[in-house]
């Protein structure tokens, strides 16, 4: 026999996190090879999803993080979303464009700059990175960081007509750097 405690009805459930995530720690722009501090992408490529964990999903997507189905995506591009309704959504993967390096996708940039308006170099986590709206699209930002001299991740970050970020607002480039500082933190930890 099963006792249900408090109130009738649905109820606003607790959020996971116990205070506001901090914000990403962003540094000035690299050169985009040699990468000095490679990420070795085999756990990304055998779990994509798996390189988040809960916490970073409360903090990235809604918290608490119940309603967040991770949907795994294979050939021709290796990553993971997670959605909701009525909340941002991410997509982290292997760039799906032919070039696979941030060096690649620099030179695509300058010779694209309407599909990566707004191209920006920086580094994040020690790895050289770029972020971008793709093709002008400013309900998401994206990034690609360069995870080795040949390999790089490529991370979105989208929000649906009228919803804004439970800890980000409205400011989508923010989400997107806490996502790709987790993702790598996650991935040199495994």
């Amino acid at each position: 026999m099963a006792v249900f405690m408090g109130g009738c009805g649905p109820g606003k459930l607790d959020p996971l996190l116990k205070e506001r995530p901090t914000p990403a720690r962003v540094g000035g722009a690299i050169p985009v090879t040699p990468v000095k501090q490679p990420v070795d992408l085999a756990s990304f490529r055998a779990d994509p999803c798996g390189s988040l964990k809960r916490e970073d999903i409360a903090a990235l997507v809604i918290d608490p993080p119940d309603r967040v189905k991770p949907a795994r995506a294979d050939s021709p591009l290796t990553g993971c979303a997670w959605v909701t309704r009525d909340a941002p959504q991410l997509r982290v993967q292997v760039p799906a464009v032919k070039e696979k390096s941030l060096a690649g996708l620099s030179t695509l940039s300058a010779s694209n700059q309407g599909t990566y308006s707004g191209w920006r170099e920086f580094s994040i986590e020690g790895l050289p990175a770029a972020q971008y709206h793709l093709f002008g699209d400013m309900k998401s930002c994206a990034m690609v960081v360069g995870v080795s001299d040949d390999a790089a991740l490529e991370f979105d970050y989208m929000y649906p007509d009228g919803v804004d970020s439970q800890y980000w607002g409205a400011d989508r480039c923010a989400g997107v750097l806490k996502a790709a500082e987790l993702v790598i933190g996650n991935l040199r930890d495994r």
